[in-house]
């Protein structure tokens, strides 16, 4: 099971993502005080050295067959940041990698464990594309093989993780692999722990829906949005594009018939008995997330300091018309005790707004995969966005810093305008011919002869 991919794409893919991906060693410090997992202290660190490790789905390309399946990497940490002589690839030779990289101690043994979900070509009688939710247990040597779970998990691949319930034992959200719950018993399935030795669940129920039955959600993120120490879930769904809702009206998406019939976005809070849907902030979020292809991806993370997680949410603007019109943006929806969107209100970031970069273009993405850690090592949050379609396709980051002043030092647009520390910095990658994974200013012109900040890694696109 050790390393068959050469260590130098390793080696690439940390540089460019590390800091950026859950569990990177050197990126996103923790703030002081902010909300932690709910099923774990530290959830980076897989082998219990004290050192959080990095781990990637990397799908190489072949020239005669495209891309091939995607290929599980994991990189542990060392005192000197990720250490590429200590790795782990998970290449079966049809197993395919496609769920989110979930990191919890599933069985309860002090280690971090990485769960995720892959598909297998060939494991059934006739040979078709299986799914299911794989577990790969930590310990002092590093992460195991990876083990399916069994039980009720049996055929679905797993979405979020959390403690829904709030006792104290990890659980997971997972979606029927063929989408919709061939078995009659729902597209969405809670496996709740504590998960025993053999990885089977102590007990699963479906996702209460109110509807007999539903497909699988988009996406699923996880978060205390409610300080009360159980995690909630926040789904989205995408549009189904090929039906639209009126024959005189071709251009209207209509959401999938077995989604949400009032939203494309579904809000879930834990309770003692696991999770209840709570329908109060979901037309502010599906606003929050739309765009005219449907909600994008949101995110979770502590944007105000006040010990209570926050929806990131990326979306786009109005479509009407103007030189702005459908550009990307981010809408923070503060957590409160009294639930998601009900305590502060909103906090909106668009990239023509006051110290951005003031270039917002129809469909560039702005706002997308949202973080939020001390980047800056000040003690304030400070949310990091993408701008994926910038620059030709290459993307473009932009690091919004904790405000100095204001209700838990939380990202100001109005200090951004002022230069200075408390300024927005927007970064690219940098061009072809620059060792990988360095930064350089958007602001500055691309001179003639690429000038590279620093060399931390071999390039291997040129």
């Amino acid at each position: 099971m050790r390393s068959s991919v050469p260590g130098a794409a390793v080696t690439v893919s940390v540089l460019l993502l590390a800091g950026c991906s859950e569990g990177g060693h050197g990126g996103p410090k923790p703030v002081e005080g902010a909300t932690k997992g709910t099923a774990g202290a530290s959830l980076g660190d897989f082998d219990g050295d004290g050192y959080d490790d990095f781990a990637t789905a990397i799908r190489p390309t072949s020239a005669s067959r495209g891309p091939l399946p995607a290929r599980l990497a994991v990189v542990y940490g060392s005192a000197h940041g990720p250490d590429p002589r200590r790795r782990l690839v998970v290449d079966g030779a049809e197993d395919d990698y496609v769920g989110p990289l979930l990191r919890t101690d599933l069985d309860r043994d002090g280690f971090t464990d990485l769960v995720t979900a892959r598909f297998r070509h060939g494991s059934s009688p006739r040979g078709e594309r299986t799914g299911e939710t794989v577990m790969l247990r930590g310990g002092s040597r590093g992460l195991a093989a990876p083990r399916p779970l069994r039980g009720g998990a049996a055929g679905f691949l797993a979405l979020a993780v959390g403690d829904f319930d709030g006792d104290g034992a990890a659980d997971l959200l997972a979606s029927a692999a063929d989408g919709r719950g061939a078995d009659g018993r729902g597209a969405v399935r809670v496996l709740y722990g504590p998960f025993g030795t053999t990885a089977d669940p102590a007990r699963t129920t479906p996702l209460p829906t109110g509807r007999a039955r539903r497909a699988a959600p988009a996406t699923a993120t996880a978060g205390d949005f409610d300080g009360d120490r159980r995690t909630d879930v926040v789904l989205t769904y995408r549009y189904d594009l090929a039906q639209p809702e009126r024959p005189d009206q071709p251009d209207q998406p209509e959401p999938d018939d077995t989604a949400p019939l009032d939203t494309p976005v579904a809000h879930y809070r834990g309770g003692p008995k696991g999770l209840v849907r709570d329908k109060r902030p979901e037309a502010r979020l599906a606003h929050a997330l739309g765009t005219e292809d449907g909600p994008r991806e949101p995110a979770a993370g502590d944007a105000d300091h006040d010990g209570i997680d926050d929806l990131l949410a990326p979306g786009q603007g109005t479509l009407g018309p103007g030189r702005h019109s459908g550009a990307g943006r981010l809408t923070v929806v503060h957590g409160a005790r009294s639930g998601l969107g009900r305590g502060r209100s909103d906090l909106t970031v668009d990239p023509s707004g006051p110290g951005l970069p003031g270039d917002a273009r129809r469909g560039d993405g702005f706002g997308g995969s949202p973080a939020v850690g001390d980047i800056t090592g000040d003690g304030r949050p400070d949310l990091v966005v993408a701008t994926p379609e910038k620059n030709y396709g290459n993307g473009r980051l932009t690091l919004l810093p904790g405000a100095r002043r204001g209700h838990g030092g939380e990202y100001d647009p109005a200090a951004s305008a002022h230069k200075g520390a408390a300024g927005s910095r927007p970064w690219t990658w940098t061009p072809r011919g620059c060792p990988a994974g360095t930064l350089r200013t958007a602001s500055t012109p691309s001179p003639p002869s690429p000038r590279c900040s620093t060399s931390t890694g071999t390039d291997t696109t040129s």
